[in-house]
């Protein structure tokens, strides 16, 4: 008779069990913004005590959204190695001072593992909503782990994570950078109609960013179904102008010049290989065409004066839609898991009309 006892007691505990559990909702987005995923429920009023805090009975994490008073933003930025990192991080400050929030914002130099005590120490200062530029998409996993151990939101910005959206942060604001790479791609192989072979040099940013990896995903998307891209290097310059100008000269002294194309990373890559190129001798727009990725000003001058080709925008002034997902989460709103910041291809023929994007 005891045993029957214990068997039913156990089925009425497990009944209980699965009838509990958190609201989840269902929305669209991507670590890199091509994938479908499932995204959980942002319900300030439902929200667990922390030590309560972590993952529901459906795997989507019980976030624990603070008050408007009591909201204090840490932001942990990758590097502050480009003009692009410090104006984000400057529109970042900006965003939270005109909003009256508070903000901690620290800078991991690059390294993985500073992100990942500088995120353990924004926890210990009791920041209460944590927004991650990451330095690599896989390896800033502890840091997600230890923010979903607490209750405490994470927002991905600009870089994602190589996690699930809903699970091990709640949503990502970023330029879609496949789309990127592909327009940089399409612009190409427009301006190099008339080649057989399109022999092209493609100047990487810092290996593991999600940024790279999508980058280049969509521009080698193009060269497949052009069917003529001849990858002469795809190597790495560290998002570093002068790198990338001892890359593009070591590229044009291996081929003597025969190279039709560099696509870049970013616009700092881009002004470095067109240095090398004008060391050269070679004339840009004719010779060879150089296409950036940022939508600098000082991009945008090259552009007009001949000595970039292009660039796709990827401006770092988003910081008022990352704080407006934060208000909407604190408000008890769904959120989707992705937002996308939209990007404009600009060479000689409109770059006066979109001077104004750029930074």
């Amino acid at each position: 008779m005891k045993k029957v006892l214990a068997v039913i007691l156990s089925l009425t505990m497990a009944c209980s069990l699965m009838a509990c559990g958190g609201a989840s909702m269902e929305g669209e987005t991507t670590p890199a913004p091509d994938t479908e995923t499932e995204a959980p429920a942002n319900d300030a009023e439902d929200a667990e005590p922390a030590e309560n805090a972590g993952s529901d009975a459906a795997g989507a994490t019980e976030w624990i959204w603070p008050s408007k008073e009591e909201l204090h933003v840490g932001y942990s930025q990758a590097d502050l190695a480009s003009t692009w990192r410090t104006v984000e991080s400057d529109d970042m400050q900006r965003v939270a001072d005109e909003r009256g929030y508070k903000i901690t914002i620290v800078n991991a130099e690059g390294d993985t593992e500073q992100q990942l005590s500088d995120v353990e120490s924004l926890l210990a200062q009791g920041c209460n909503v944590i927004v991650i530029t990451a330095v690599d998409g896989d390896a800033i996993q502890p840091a997600l782990d230890a923010c979903k151990e607490k209750g405490v939101p994470v927002i991905m910005k600009a870089r994602g994570s190589n996690g699930v959206p809903g699970v091990d942060y709640v949503t990502f604001f970023s330029s879609d950078f496949v789309a990127e790479g592909r327009y940089a791609g399409e612009w190409i192989a427009k301006a190099c109609a008339d080649k057989e072979t399109i022999k092209v040099a493609e100047i990487q940013g810092i290996l593991g960013g999600t940024d790279v990896r999508d980058r280049s995903g969509g521009f080698h998307e193009v060269a497949d179904k052009e069917g003529n891209f001849d990858f002469v290097v795809e190597q790495t310059a560290n998002f570093s102008r002068t790198e990338a100008q001892e890359v593009a000269a070591n590229v044009l002294q291996s081929t003597n010049g025969e190279i039709d194309a560099f696509y870049c990373h970013n616009d700092e890559m881009a002004l470095g290989v067109s240095l090398a190129c004008q060391s050269a001798g070679l004339k840009i727009n004719e010779d060879v065409y150089i296409v950036g990725v940022d939508g600098m000003y000082e991009t945008f001058d090259a552009i007009k004066d001949g000595t970039v080709s292009a660039t796709i925008t990827c401006t770092p002034k988003f910081a008022e839609q990352v704080f407006d997902g934060i208000e909407a989460g604190i408000a008890g709103e769904t959120l989707e898991t992705f937002y996308a910041i939209e990007d404009v291809p600009v060479d000689a023929t409109n770059v006066e009309e979109n001077y104004d994007l750029g930074f």
